[in-house]
């Protein structure tokens, strides 16, 4: 049992955690055991437990570095762990990409961080100082005697990539529901160029997206940008005709145009709108592949080789074709974020990365070796789900990511900082604990397993210099103390909702209490948009679609008031405004995005949706085909609505700039 209990903590499978309510849980060992069964170890078999303990314990000593080696750019101390009989001896290290051959002529005199004992021999872990190098990642050897370890050192900055200190106003959208101009029934790059340009002419520095991830061709009513075919790669249905060379002298494409299906609707129908544009892309790259130049041909090469890794996880029949849409895109996100560069904001774009990807799924079968057998990430019991939820997402298994020195983990945030000028990770707690849900004993059981927080972290932090990017990690729900802490020391933002943000009393909380180092929202994707909140058209939809009985209903109605109080209560104190119940939604929203312009958050994003007035919501939680999820289109093109709110947004900027 201790051997088992040993393996439970090396492998990451947790022991307690404290329940929403502060009641404190421990995992039954059941639970804990079937975790472990689901990282495809056999609990049953002592000897390959043991091994396993063995491999993740002592024989780390055993070798003078592991594979990969965490360095502080600002304090450059590379751990080795040796035998205590070699303290006499020179250590060498090399790395040949650096031209650096750094020699220690007598590890006597190095700080010891720690130390280990194995069959009566001590193993010392040194504190070796190295040669400051660059952010990155490089690959290394080290000697010691007769000793050699080939290692890859990450050279890691003390924060993420950030800008100025300067408090700034963001808009959050939902791409694929801004009104399309070319009349395809879904929001493209094109659309996004135009949205851009308006909110940085109103003096805004960001535009927040949702996730851009590659969903299914084939089954294109799967519309989840949270639950994708592919996080690394990108939905081609934003691709825009407009944006696209191939488009131009090409009267296949123009014939096909001249007859597309006639769009007015309030929500995507995707499966007309996928069928339609893959006829186009067919178009688009035929017309490439008979008259592009050669200049273009050795671009597109470029683009495949450069993005080989992720373009070899597509489960497709023509992967040339596939890549072709992968280049495309790509194209036009670039021309988006140089656009917003161009028109003076100083993020641009925020990409949006979700936790986990589907289970059929291409990014799932093509790295199927790296996640846990039948578990699925989730969230423990809270006041909404007191069985806990299970997302339906694969998990991956913690010790399976460090294959080939985090490359899975590398690649993907690589992915998705390319072409942006930050990136928002959607449940950022993963990258030290997700809740995992499983069967046991032929019921729903589950359990928090622990990820490699440090060499994820500085990942993240890696990356955000490589390509510039500021990291924003959605912190909601219950945050591990140690994530938070670590979060804030490596200059990463947390993301606020005001929706969310209360004392123990169930008030909301005073502007001045909000993080100055924050993402803040008045509401997301995962709540009804202002209007429909205010007016309570969210929880008439959820009777209209039998979620709720008549009582729910009236106690959901009765509960919604006594927010609106809060809420007036909260505006009243900010900006001393005193208005009603029967005040007009928008007017309410004027004044609570007013008081909270004021709060010491360094980026502030309100919704296109709100300034829209829509009381549609993207998505209801909880509901799949009850209610049309991330489909509803916006009324009018985004141009028109920043245009309308010209005022309101100038008056937002200037509290900022107070």
């Amino acid at each position: 049992m201790h051997s088992l209990s040993q393996l439970y903590y090396l492998h990451g499978i947790g022991y307690e955690y404290t329940k929403y309510t502060g009641e404190h849980v421990i995992f039954d060992e059941s639970t804990r055991k079937q975790a472990l069964s689901c990282c495809g170890i056999n609990t049953q078999d002592s000897d390959v437990i043991n091994q396993l303990n063995f491999a993740l314990d002592a024989g780390t000593w055993l070798n003078l570095l592991p594979h990969t080696s965490i360095i502080e750019a600002h304090h450059p101390i590379l751990k080795v762990r040796v035998d205590e009989r070699l303290l006499t001896r020179s250590c060498i290290l090399s790395v040949p990409s650096l031209d650096i051959h750094f020699t220690c002529e007598n590890l006597q005199g190095l700080a010891v961080l720690g130390d280990y004992g194995l069959n009566g021999i001590r193993y010392l872990e040194l504190a070796l100082p190295v040669p400051e190098m660059p952010i990155g990642y490089h690959d290394a050897l080290i000697t010691v005697a007769d000793q050699q370890a080939h290692s890859q050192l990450w050279i890691t900055p003390k924060e993420s990539f950030s800008i100025d200190d300067k408090k700034r106003l963001g808009l959050s959208i939902q791409l694929y529901s801004l009104c399309n101009e070319e009349g395809l029934g879904i929001g493209d790059f094109a659309d996004l160029t135009k949205l851009i340009k308006a909110a940085a002419t109103n003096n805004m520095d960001y535009v927040l997206l949702n996730p851009l991830h590659l969903l299914f061709e084939h089954s294109p009513e799967r519309a989840s940008p949270y639950s994708p075919n592919s996080r690394a790669l990108l939905n081609p249905l934003y691709i825009a005709v407009s944006l696209c060379e191939d488009a131009k002298n090409n009267n296949a494409l123009d014939k096909l145009l001249a007859n597309k299906p006639q769009t007015d609707a309030t929500y995507i129908d995707y499966t007309s709108v996928s069928d339609f544009k893959y006829q186009v892309f067919s178009c688009l790259y035929q017309q490439f592949c008979e008259f592009a130049s050669e200049e273009r041909k050795q671009q597109f090469a470029r683009f495949c080789e450069t993005h080989k890794r992720s373009l070899s996880t597509m489960l497709v029949g023509d992967r040339d074709y596939a890549s072709y849409l992968q280049w495309q895109a790509h194209l036009q996100l670039n021309i988006c974020q140089q656009a917003a560069r161009d028109s003076g904001m100083a993020i641009g774009l925020i990409n949006d990365l979700a936790v986990g990807c589907a289970g059929d799924g291409s990014e799932f079968k093509s790295q199927n070796e790296l996640f846990a057998e039948n578990a699925h990430v989730g969230a423990p019991p809270d006041p909404w789900a007191e069985h806990g939820q299970n997302w339906g997402l694969p998990a991956l298994n913690p010790q399976k990511l460090s294959k080939d020195n985090f490359a899975f983990y590398r690649s993907l945030i690589r992915a998705n900082m390319e072409d942006v000028g930050g990136l928002r990770i959607d449940h950022v707690m993963a990258i030290r604990r997700l809740w995992w849900c499983f069967e046991n004993n032929s019921q729903q059981d589950g359990c928090y397993v622990y990820y490699p927080f440090e060499q994820l972290l500085a990942v993240l932090k890696i990356e955000s210099h490589l390509n510039q990017c500021v990291v924003i990690g959605e912190d909601l729900g219950v945050v591990p103390n140690e994530v938070r802490e670590a979060l804030k020391a490596s200059a990463i933002y947390s993301n606020g909702l005001f929706y969310f943000e209360k004392d123990y009393q169930g008030e909301f909380l005073a502007a001045e209490h909000f993080a100055p180092h924050s993402l803040l929202m008045i509401a997301n994707h995962d709540v009804p948009p202002f209007k429909g909140w205010w007016i309570g058209h969210d929880i008439t939809i959820k009777q209209q679609y039998g979620l709720l009985d008549n009582e729910q209903t009236r106690a959901q109605f009765d509960a919604r008031n006594i927010e609106k109080h809060r809420m007036l209560n909260f505006i009243a104190r900010e900006s001393h405004q005193h208005l009603s119940l029967e005040t007009d939604a928008f007017t309410v929203y004027e004044a609570l995005a007013s008081s909270l312009a004021a709060a010491p958050a360094k980026l502030f994003t309100i919704q296109i949706d709100d300034l829209d007035q829509q009381i549609l919501p993207v998505n209801i939680p909880g509901t799949d085909k009850e209610y049309p999820n991330w489909r509803r289109l916006l009324s009018r093109p985004a141009a028109q609505i920043i245009e309308a709110q010209q005022s309101f947004l100038a008056s937002l900027i200037s509290i900022r700039n107070q």
